[in-house]
């Protein structure tokens, strides 16, 4: 078939070539570009049960589920290091994910109000107290570390918790930065 002088089959096989192979190598690209070196630095972590990778808003989100809460202020660093190196450039946001229940929610939904205040006015021994009595409470136990950039909440209450990451800054950080709250 021609149309002014231009062979129709040709130019549509044409395009559907260079759609496959540019289809195919952003596949290639994600699953072997990232991913896999990804996979390859969380899955060998004790801490981390199991890890997912998604965008939102255009924004590479990584979502790791923890095993146990432990110190998590270290854990979250050690995970937003290796994160790093493995997306090499590529700008991401680090999310926790946790085993939670309705009182644990309930504890840090009252808690929230005493974090933030901190946040705006330094008052963090006061919030400490606060968090850990509306924990105590509900029978459960609060850890909070706090480091330059986040707040890390943490609550336990039998084989249920909670972990929080407050990013201290108005907005999240474009590059490992946590979310508002993760």
């Amino acid at each position: 078939m021609v149309w002014h002088g231009l062979r129709i089959k040709a130019i549509l096989v044409a395009l559907g070539i260079g759609l496959v192979c540019l289809f195919g190598g952003q596949f290639l690209y994600e699953k072997y570009g990232y991913q896999q070196a990804l996979y390859q630095a969380l899955a060998k972590q004790p801490q981390v049960a199991d890890f997912a990778v998604g965008t939102e808003n255009g924004q590479l989100v990584v979502t790791v589920r923890l095993r146990a809460p432990g110190n998590l202020m270290l854990t979250y660093q050690e995970l937003k290091h290796l994160t790093g190196e493995a997306l090499g450039n590529r700008p991401f946001i680090l999310r926790i994910a946790d085993n939670r229940d309705a009182v644990l929610e309930e504890v840090f939904y009252r808690s929230q109000f005493v974090i933030y205040q901190a946040l705006a006015q330094g008052s963090f021994r006061e919030m400490e107290r606060e968090v850990s009595r509306y924990a105590q409470a509900a029978g459960a136990e609060a850890r909070i570390y706090i480091d330059n950039e986040n707040l890390y909440v943490t609550l336990t209450r039998g084989d249920h918790f909670l972990a929080a990451v407050i990013c201290r800054s108005e907005s999240p950080q474009a590059t490992g930065g946590a979310a508002p709250y993760a």
